[in-house]
């Protein structure tokens, strides 16, 4: 990913509805799946840190390390205070089954190739660990957002349990998210499309932030007792 695009989540993703509520989410989820106990957790392609920030109070006594290829953001995340380090998804700089849960949210599209990326958390999961990831959702809805990201693909549910189970994981779980939000952003990208405007990644106004919040977050409580059947996300829970 463009670095000084990385960079511009830093700010984002502090106030941003959707990088809150998903955070909300994938703390939520890691605090039910993290293997008991849990004594390291990894998570690969950390940005500047705020997922990694918020997974340390919820495992007092583990050690919550964050791999970042991009410099600028590592140097960013290691500021705030992160256990961070450089390197990829596809060679994780940690031992052989060393990990106790190991998260990659929104970091697969970027792969050229994914099964390597999972292949890897295969090797890095200590047998019985976890695996938590998020990915886009919906090929239908590629458009200048996803060039924008530099992202490879969106996936369905079919194709991401297929890459995984391959990888030698079980599926636990699987639901898409940012479910009630779909409609409209499937017209937003539609119309961006048809017009060839290009894609921009900013904080809406207060007012319109605050709302799109609170739409997305409604659906935190469903997500802790059912899948929702589509869209705009992915997530997943895997057993190495």
């Amino acid at each position: 990913m463009d670095e000084a695009l990385l960079l511009s989540f830093a700010a984002l993703e502090k106030t941003h509805w959707w990088f809150l509520v998903r955070r909300s989410l994938v703390l939520d989820q890691a605090r039910r799946w993290a293997p008991r106990p849990a004594a390291r957790l990894l998570e690969v392609g950390c940005g500047t840190g705020a997922t990694l920030r918020g997974l340390v109070p919820l495992f007092p006594g583990a050690r919550v390390t964050g791999i970042e290829p991009a410099a600028a953001a590592l140097r960013v995340a290691a500021a705030a205070g992160c256990d961070v380090a450089p390197g990829s998804f596809e060679q994780l700089p940690v031992a052989a089954s060393s990990v106790d849960m190991l998260l990659a949210l929104d970091v697969l599209e970027h792969l050229e190739d994914d099964g390597a990326g999972l292949a890897e958390a295969a090797r890095a999961l200590r047998s019985g660990g976890r695996l938590l990831v998020t990915v886009p959702a919906v090929p239908a809805l590629w458009g200048p957002h996803d060039e924008l990201n530099h992202h490879r693909r969106r996936y369905t549910r079919a194709m991401l349990c297929d890459r995984v189970v391959i990888a030698g994981f079980r599926v636990e779980r699987v639901t898409y998210f940012n479910t009630l939000l779909l409609p409209l952003a499937w017209l937003e990208r539609t119309m961006a499309r048809r017009q060839q405007r290009p894609a921009m990644v900013r904080q809406p106004a207060p007012l319109v932030n605050a709302v799109l919040r609170r739409i997305f977050a409604l659906e935190l409580p469903l997500l802790r007792r059912v899948d929702l059947p589509i869209g705009l996300s992915l997530l997943l829970v895997a057993t190495r």
